[in-house]
C-alpha cells in the first residue's frame, strides 16, 4: 500500500516538473510564419465586379505539432486584396463570379434554395497555391 502511494506520488511529481518546464510559445514557434499574401483576381472579360472566394488547405502533423485543415469561404468586390497565410501550406482557391454583396447573404440564399445557388458554388478558376517568401504574390484567372 505504501509502495502504491510512493509511486503514485513521483508520477504526479514527474508530471508536474514537465508541465513547470514546458513553454507555451515552444507549440506556437513550431508553426510556420504567417505572410501576408497579394491576390489578383484577373477578369479578362471584365464582366464581373462580386467574386466567391473559396481557400482550403490541407492539414499536417510534424513529430512536435500538428496544424488543422483550414477551410474558409468569403466574397470580394476588388481585384487585389491581402490574405496572411502560412509559408509552406499549400493552399486551394476556388474562385466563381457571384451576385452577392456578402457572405451572410449568400449564405442565406443557398440555405433558402436547399443548398444549390445556380452554379455559384462551380468554381470558374481552382488553383494551387504555396506561400513562401520569394512567393508572396497570386494571380487566378478568370476565363
Amino acid at each position: 500500500m505504501f509502495k502504491i502511494k510512493k509511486i503514485f506520488l513521483l508520477a504526479i511529481t514527474i508530471i508536474v516538473l514537465l508541465v513547470a518546464c514546458s513553454n507555451k510559445k515552444d507549440a506556437v514557434n513550431q508553426l510556420p510564419n504567417k505572410i501576408p499574401v497579394t491576390i489578383q483576381i484577373l477578369d479578362k472579360s471584365g464582366k464581373y465586379s462580386k467574386f466567391l472566394v473559396h481557400i482550403s488547405a490541407k492539414g499536417y502533423q510534424t513529430k512536435e505539432i500538428a496544424y488543422v485543415p483550414k477551410d474558409k469561404t468569403m466574397i470580394v468586390n476588388k481585384k487585389f486584396f491581402t490574405l496572411n497565410l502560412y509559408v509552406g501550406i499549400k493552399y486551394t482557391f476556388q474562385v466563381s463570379p457571384t451576385k452577392y454583396d456578402t457572405i451572410d447573404e449568400y449564405l442565406k440564399a443557398k440555405k433558402a434554395s436547399g443548398g444549390t445557388n445556380k452554379g455559384e458554388n462551380l468554381p470558374i478558376s481552382k488553383i494551387q497555391f504555396t506561400p513562401s517568401l520569394k512567393n508572396d504574390k497570386l494571380t487566378i484567372s478568370i476565363e
